[in-house]
């Protein structure tokens, strides 16, 4: 049977005006957290293992009342509840249940339960259910009075909740549709009142969310009921609710998913404290691979086609799962994994999710990207641990909250409450000892660190406490009076200081601060007429007092003075710094390599500096006074002056120009290659290196120097190369070349042609080409000829050698072996003594040791064998009888006197007429 998966909206809001029935969290495998007076403190008493979603509440003051996975609910003694198992609630659901406390009642509570799949044993149908859950003197642990009671005829597989813009009644929110396998095309408002559960549903049929099938993933409202988001199929879809009516209307669809190619796959889903952002976790894909995301999305950001900023990106170790907000206004994360399973023959069959033992935070929600403080695996569950889901609360809870911002110590704190119902009066507590009255209230601490704020609020003439843990940043702690000495470089107590180096000097950690520089006391506490150009500052006097404030990253400062002094110290000459061109591996770009840690050494060496005087180096003067583009150690560069600037604790250790010196390449003026004569002695060829260098090598390709003199004559083919040495400003420097000797080419056979059919008379036409002129020989004694082509006749059968040599003597000589052999293109066997024999030619006992022929018929079948020298050959006949006429085959072996075996192949024609 075919299953349409569906998406259920719920908005719920309620009548028990508090803070705390999100205290207690159950999830995973027996995992639980509790939100204490501002802690989180880990629970190990769970009873409840689920992968997916759950629900849990506590009463108005934080105490446990029950939870629940959508088929079982157990009470505060984690036992199972009376009558509280069979739940119709689907385990595989992404958000299968939430709890609804009836409004204006502390004793009823509703579990809501989704299904999107058929049951057959018991049969269960795919709807929406809801039980009924009592609390009573004689039952104080709670039993389900009703139970799996049916809303509505159609699936879902996910499920919220938000208050009523009354504040006192309840909004439950579901996708899905009006059918079971019909479309999902409709988001429904179900209202709970002090009543119970009113009729009919808020429907609001949005033609754009059609989706055959809900697939997995979260939806959630934002905490002050604006904003509904849900995530289905690589799209994340906004709408804006109505608390009031409980009507929908689109916003914005956002796509986070390119089909076919990168994107992100998302499933938790939820708003910040204040409703501005939403945050889900993804799993990105691209063609590089894939990586696990925490993703943040502005709500009124108009651009569908912006997926978001990640504020946390990484491997992809963690699977995308729930995300929820916490009671203390910041957001946890979900952790667990995902394995493929596969048959045995490969074909994948699905997966398994595996639990993990942590929870990651987003401490600071409200804030924008990375000021949002992502901490990764913050949380240790101990012996519990997270499958993919969280608990699922009405979350207009998460809206009750103190207002503040974490602030230095010198700043006053601004608090102010926010809360889903009307609240008449608040007691404040500021964690250190004082406190105050009012809806809003201000306070200067005295120490930093951390504190737990806490307000008693009135809503109703019933007191709900609030929580908040706050941050005090310390102030930077400096050190007064110290000096930043400047090197005066021309000793007339002006020089250029860049201020900032005095960080280290004054304030431990001097990374990740900002400083700003004033000339007076009173200009740093005003925050006037700061020093524009603190990098560059010029001096005023041989010792100057100037005011500093540091900022640290909170954007905490403090003020303190420091002197800057310029003091002349005559370090005295340093020796010119003299490299190889060739020193960086290239020859001839005038570039050499300097290696900076060898002369300061030889400067430590010489001005017999400790090892408390620092030595560093820059490409300028000015970047030397002002500690900027410092060298490193090892660098290429071409021929220039540097600065050493030398340092130690008293101050500056004097500053001296360094000049860096390439030597130039020693000249080799050599081509790449060159050619000689077959017989060097012919028009000889002597290579001379340049006189201005002092020593020659030249070396053969063995590496073997074979010569050490200015001229080289080149007598024999190979490769080569030649090294020179100069010697410059004290330094040998090398200048290294290959090169390449070769013979002209030879002449090559362009066609030999040998002519049997005369038996008195053998014939060997040859043509050459070549870019000379040859003589050819049959012994390698005699030559004739002069040219190109040449006819030898009278040739002796058998294989023989032609030889050509030039007749310059300069190109190498070639040869080749031809089998003078020949053979008739037909013959007539008609008895008139012209032509009646088929034979090859050429062939003589005198020349040859043996003879094989053998001559076929057009069906490779042997007619005829000769094997005798004397022998005349083939007469036409098989077994005594004439063949007719028509093509035949024949194959030889013939071995000469020299044993080299000669073969032939081919076909000739037998005529008769």
């Amino acid at each position: 049977m075919k299953i349409k998966l569906y998406l259920l909206l719920f908005l719920f809001s309620i009548n028990i005006f508090s803070q705390r029935e999100t205290d207690h969290w159950y999830f995973g495998d027996k995992a639980g957290i509790h939100f204490n007076k501002g802690n989180v403190d880990v629970l190990e008493d769970s009873q409840m293992t689920v992968i997916n979603g759950s629900s849990s509440i506590s009463d108005s003051q934080g105490n446990l009342l029950f939870y629940t996975d959508g088929q079982t609910i157990w009470n505060k003694n984690h036992e199972i509840m009376i009558n509280g198992e069979g739940l119709n609630g689907e385990l595989n659901n992404t958000q299968s249940s939430i709890i609804i406390p009836k409004p204006n009642s502390d004793t009823t509570f509703y579990v809501f339960t989704t299904r999107k799949t058929e049951l057959s044993s018991p049969l269960v149908y795919p709807m929406i259910y809801h039980s009924e859950i009592e609390f009573s003197t004689s039952r104080p642990l709670g039993w389900v009075k009703y139970k799996n009671m049916p809303l509505m005829h159609s699936t879902a597989n996910k499920i919220t909740a938000i208050h009523h813009k009354n504040g006192k009644d309840v909004w439950g929110i579901t996708y899905g549709s009006n059918a079971y396998e019909a479309e999902n095309d409709i988001l429904y408002a179900i209202k709970v009142t002090e009543d119970g559960v009113e009729r009919p549903f808020t429907t609001t049929q949005l033609e754009y969310v059609k989706y055959e099938n809900s697939y997995d993933g979260e939806m959630t409202i934002s905490p002050d009921g604006s904003t509904i988001a849900l995530y289905n199929a690589g799209l994340i879809r906004f709408f804006e609710f109505d608390t009031t009516t409980g009507l929908f209307s689109k916003i914005k669809y956002v796509t986070i998913a390119e089909f076919g190619g990168a994107g992100y796959d998302a499933y938790g889903l939820t708003f910040s404290p204040d409703s501005k952002l939403l945050y889900y976790s993804a799993r990105y894909s691209n063609r590089n691979g894939q990586s696990y995301n925490i993703m943040q999305l502005e709500v009124d950001n108009p651009d569908e086609g912006f997926r978001g900023t990640p504020v946390y990106s990484g491997p992809l170790e963690i699977s995308k799962s729930s995300i929820s907000l916490g009671t203390d206004g910041k957001i946890y994360i979900a952790q667990s994994t995902t394995e493929n399973i596969f048959d045995g023959n490969g074909n994948y069959l699905g997966f398994e999710t595996y639990a993990e033992e942590t929870l990651s935070i987003v401490h600071e929600p409200n804030r924008v990207g990375q000021n949002a403080d992502y901490e990764h695996e913050a949380i240790n569950l101990k012996s519990g641990a997270s499958y993919k889901g969280l608990p699922n609360f009405i979350q207009s809870y998460f809206r009750n909250r103190i207002i503040t911002e974490n602030k230095c110590i010198t700043d006053v704190f601004n608090f102010s409450l926010d809360s889903y119902n009307t609240i008449t009066a608040a007691k404040w507590d500021f964690g250190d000892g004082n406190s105050g009255t009012g809806l809003t209230a201000d306070h200067q601490y005295t120490t930093s660190g951390n504190f737990i704020v806490t307000c008693l609020v009135t809503i109703e003439g019933k007191e709900i406490p609030f929580y908040k843990e706050i941050t005090v940043y310390p102030l930077p702690k400096l050190t007064s009076d110290q000096k930043l000495i400047q090197c005066d470089g021309d000793n007339n107590g002006i020089d250029l200081f860049d201020l900032t180096d005095i960080g280290p000097k004054i304030v431990e950690d001097s990374f990740n601060k900002a400083y700003l520089f004033y000339k007076s006391s009173n200009d740093a506490e005003r925050d006037e007429n700061r020093i524009p150009n603190p990098k560059t500052f010029e001096n005023e006097s041989t010792s100057q007092e100037l005011f500093v404030k540091v900022i640290t990253e909170k954007g905490c400062g403090s003020i303190t003075n420091f002197f800057i002094e310029s003091k002349f110290v005559s370090l005295g000459d340093v020796d010119t710094y003299y490299t190889c061109d060739s020193s960086d591996n290239l020859n001839g770009d005038r570039i050499g390599y300097f290696d900076l840690k060898t002369k300061s050494n030889e400067i430590r060496t010489n001005f017999n500096l400790d090892a408390e005087n620092t030595i560093r180096f820059y490409p300028t003067l000015l970047d030397a006074q002002t500690t900027e583009n410092q060298l490193p150690n090892k660098f290429n560069s071409l021929s220039t002056t540097i600065y050493v600037r030398v340092d130690n604790e008293l101050g500056c250790g004097g500053m001296e120009p360094v000049n860096l010196v390439v030597n130039p390449t020693p000249k080799i003026e050599l081509q790449d290659s060159y050619t000689i004569c077959f017989n060097p002695n012919v028009n000889p060829i002597t290579l001379t290196a340049d006189a201005s260098n002092d020593a020659y090598e030249w070396r053969n390709s063995s590496d073997n120097i074979i010569s050490t003199n200015k001229d080289f004559k080149l007598n024999a083919i190979g490769d080569y190369s030649l090294t020179v040495y100069k010697t410059e400003n004290g330094i040998t420097c090398t200048s290294f070349k290959e090169f390449t000797v070769i013979n002209p080419p030879s002449a090559t056979f362009y066609d030999i042609n040998v002519n049997t059919e005369d038996e008195t008379n053998n014939i060997v036409d040859i043509n050459l080409n070549g870019n000379s002129t040859y003589e050819f020989s049959l012994d390698n004694n005699t030559f004739f000829g002069n040219g190109t082509s040449h006819t030898f006749t009278n040739v002796t059968p058998g294989l023989r050698t032609i030889y050509i040599r030039d007749i310059n003597n300069c190109e190498p000589p070639v040869q080749t072996d031809v089998s003078v052999i020949g053979y008739r293109k037909f013959f007539t066997p008609n008895n008139d003594n012209k032509n009646d024999y088929w034979n090859v030619k050429g062939i003589d006992s005198a020349f040859f040791k043996s003879v094989k022929i053998f001559i076929m018929d057009r069906y490779g079948k042997v007619v005829y064998q000769i094997t005798d020298f004397n022998n005349l050959g083939w007469d036409g006949t098989y077994n005594g009888k004439p063949l007719p006429s028509n093509d035949y085959w024949f194959h030889s072996e013939i071995i000469d006197n020299n044993d080299q075996l000669i073969k032939a192949s081919g076909n000739f024609s037998l005529i008769r007429k």
